[in-house]
């Protein structure tokens, strides 16, 4: 009997059945369906998991929701394990402390212990034209940062591990600088300088932000952030309280999911010791190389000694009409954007390389917490999706096997990777990453949202950054309808001539494999 048939369990269903199809964006999907066959993927996951969560009082295993064959399985877990909701963040005057998060606790220590380690900061810029009052602005700012424990939080080695302290009152403020009369190049390298200043982690806050102003109506706000305290998903959290303290005057009540981030870092440490290491270690050694010498992936155009010198940076704009492409198969073959461009990138990794199993390095959210999700804080991990690429086959054949194994490195994605690959491979090094890999990543702008009020107008303002870390980093990034391809690398490994040429055989690559994803991919791709 299936759980809508049972007494009392009709709204339940219908609520679950409704959280799907709101994330799918999609009225037809029924209770048999499966959420992945419908067009779901891990993103949309958080959402679900979220939203259920925070809306029926239940934390459903991220495993058992990947597991689920229809989204009527999902309903019968979600009624016998209901349970009272989420948590919310704290937001008190006294001071916290507590261990570090595993991330936090790896970066602090390996820093500390490598002086060219890299500069783990990320930023967001913003052109403000109106009047805009940089003292509420101040305001502002320190009223998001009680909201938020990370952003008050800083960090002190005790041994081999780290302490992270919350306090109570950091002296936050809103710098403000006048650049009037200054050409856009010379403000862009006055920024990129900005951003890339180190903070003292034993001192709150580890964020800043700056005001320049270029005129009596024309402001750019740039916000840095050490990525000990937050991650692009963070950025949006943050916007959004300060959009609501800009425009209303006051922050509204926490919204759920908004735990504390030292109660997750405790309970991460918890879940590695109980026994998560073992599962992770047992998941990835069956996905990854035997020997760690073949996990680092060289293109052919290759040319590293081992020093790391002149980062380099290209960035394109995706011609419309791929942009359209990639959008109508993503629909088409009911997977994400995300999905499908890794496919491309996969494909053509394996055509250049002759590998029939590539693994790219890419970034997990790790939200599948519901309580948490709304919480700003270093949560992402690095994972490494494996798939088997025969380019005799068609593109729908890879999409679809490449969405299994993202699927899996999301339910597996939940520890730094650091930590993993140590488990596999003992013999690394427990710094920074030193071997070459190929990076992607697709997503939405971070931090796009931001809102002043009436009569001030926000754009994002983009700077051109550099790469910190050895190999290929590649992201599309898409803003409204508009997409951009950014690539990061360092020329003593990648000469920009061959970073240039790959980038654009990619491009092609998306448009050709996505416009016919029928035929054999090795018909479609230039040698």
């Amino acid at each position: 009997m299936s759980l809508a048939a049972e007494p009392g369990h009709a709204a339940l269903h219908d609520a679950v059945l409704g959280i799907h199809r709101a994330a799918l964006e999609d009225d037809s999907v029924l209770a048999e369906d499966n959420f992945y066959d419908m067009g779901g993927d891990s993103i949309l996951a958080l959402q679900v998991l979220g939203r259920i969560e925070r809306e029926l009082g239940v934390k459903v295993p991220a495993q058992a929701f990947f597991t689920a064959e229809s989204i009527s399985e999902v309903a019968v877990r979600v009624a016998t394990e209901r349970s009272p909701g989420t948590g919310a963040a704290a937001s008190g005057d006294t001071t916290h402390r507590g261990r570090a998060s595993m991330a936090q606790e790896w970066a602090f220590l390996s820093a500390s212990r490598d002086p060219r380690a890299p500069v783990l900061q990320f930023h967001v810029v913003f052109r403000v034209r109106g009047p805009l009052d940089t003292d509420r602005l101040g305001a502002a700012l320190r009223a998001v940062a009680r909201r938020n424990e990370s952003l008050r939080t800083s960090f002190r080695a005790e041994g081999e591990s780290v302490a992270l302290t919350v306090e109570p009152c950091p002296e936050i403020g809103l710098e403000t600088m006048e650049y009037a009369g200054v050409g856009d190049a010379d403000l862009d390298a006055f920024l990129r300088g900005y951003v890339r200043r180190p903070f003292d982690r034993s001192r709150a806050p580890l964020w800043r932000a700056l005001a320049v102003r270029r005129g009596a109506d024309d402001h750019v706000l740039v916000l840095v952030f050490d990525h000990m305290i937050a991650d692009g998903w963070s950025l949006d959290t943050f916007v959004s309280d300060l959009s609501a303290v800009c425009t209303t005057g006051e922050l509204p009540p926490p919204a759920a999911g908004s735990g504390a981030y030292a109660e997750w870092a405790a309970g991460q440490w918890r879940r590695w010791e109980s026994g998560r290491q073992q599962e992770l270690t047992s998941y990835w050694r069956s996905q990854l190389p035997t020997e760690a010498a073949d996990f680092g992936l060289r293109l052919p155009g290759y040319q590293g000694t081992g020093e790391l010198a002149k980062p380099s940076s290209l960035v394109l704009d995706v011609a419309p009409e791929t942009a359209r492409a990639l959008r109508e198969a993503s629909q088409a073959l009911r997977a994400t954007p995300y999905c499908v461009s890794m496919a491309v990138v996969k494909a053509l990794v394996a055509q250049v390389t002759g590998r029939p199993r590539v693994t790219l390095l890419t970034t997990n959210a790790n939200r599948l917490d519901g309580a948490y999700q709304n919480t700003v804080g270093w949560f992402a991990n690095g994972v490494f999706p494996t798939t088997d690429v025969d380019l005799s086959g068609s593109f729908r054949d890879l999409v679809g096997a490449v969405r299994q194994s993202v699927l899996g490195a999301t339910a597996h994605g939940d520890m730094p990777a650091m930590y993993v690959r140590r488990g596999i491979w003992p013999q690394l090094p427990a710094g920074f990453r030193k071997d070459p890999g190929v990076y992607f990543m697709y997503n939405d702008v971070w931090g796009s949202g931001l809102d002043f009020g009436d009569g001030i107008e926000v754009t994002p303002h983009h700077l051109v950054e550099d790469a910190d870390s050895p190999g290929l980093h590649m992201w599309l990034l898409r803003e409204g309808e508009t997409l951009r391809l950014q690539v990061l690398h360092y020329a003593s490994e990648y000469p920009a001539d061959y970073v240039t040429d790959f980038a654009g055989r990619l491009l092609a690559a998306l448009g050709l494999l996505t416009g016919e994803p029928d035929r054999p991919m090795s018909e479609l791709l230039t040698p």
